[in-house]
């Protein structure tokens, strides 16, 4: 599949198959998405890969609704960044992003929950995700990424959906 291909058919899943995604196949997706650009090639994101169902819920619960994804997904990726990067916040979206198109590229489905500046309950999201897990205090959290086979048929982004008065040349 080329990277247009990989573009066009990459949608958020919220409902995943009850099966398991193969051991080399998430650590393909972890360490190839690792090889994202960083700023001034810090590369200050790690990833903690969370397959316990019990642990999964508990991150579901940091964000009920908006985590909801997550009841069905046999897998997640926690994108975290050291702070004392200028740039990790969006380091973070690079490497998250590789992730869900790595996933289309081996016939998983996705979807992106963040969690960075979000409060649930009068919670932070972020906070609550770093005690679950022990990431470091000088780490901050961007997002959850539920991973797993699609239990949902989506059709394939186009180039029509596109507005093409987003796109300027040479000016505003």
């Amino acid at each position: 599949m080329d990277i247009l291909e990989l573009i066009e058919k990459r949608r958020s899943i919220r409902n995943f198959l009850e099966r398991p995604v193969p051991e080399d196949t998430l650590e393909k997706i972890l360490k190839y998405s690792l090889l994202a650009p960083s700023g001034r090639n810090l590369k200050p994101v790690e990833l903690v890969l969370v397959k316990d169902k019990s642990k999964i819920e508990q991150i579901m619960k940091a964000r009920e609704g908006a985590f909801s994804f997550l009841k069905t997904a046999p897998v997640c990726i926690v994108v975290s960044a050291n702070e004392e990067s200028g740039t990790w916040l969006s380091d973070a979206s690079i490497v998250a992003t590789y992730i869900q198109l790595l996933a289309v590229n081996f016939g998983l489905g996705s979807c992106w929950g963040h969690a960075h500046d979000r409060y649930y309950n009068e919670k932070s999201v972020e906070e609550e995700i770093k005690r679950l897990l022990g990431i470091p205090e000088n780490f901050g959290v961007l997002c959850v990424i539920g991973l797993g086979y699609p239990n949902e048929d989506k059709p394939a982004h186009s180039l029509s959906e596109v507005d093409e008065k987003k796109i300027h040349h040479e000016k505003w």
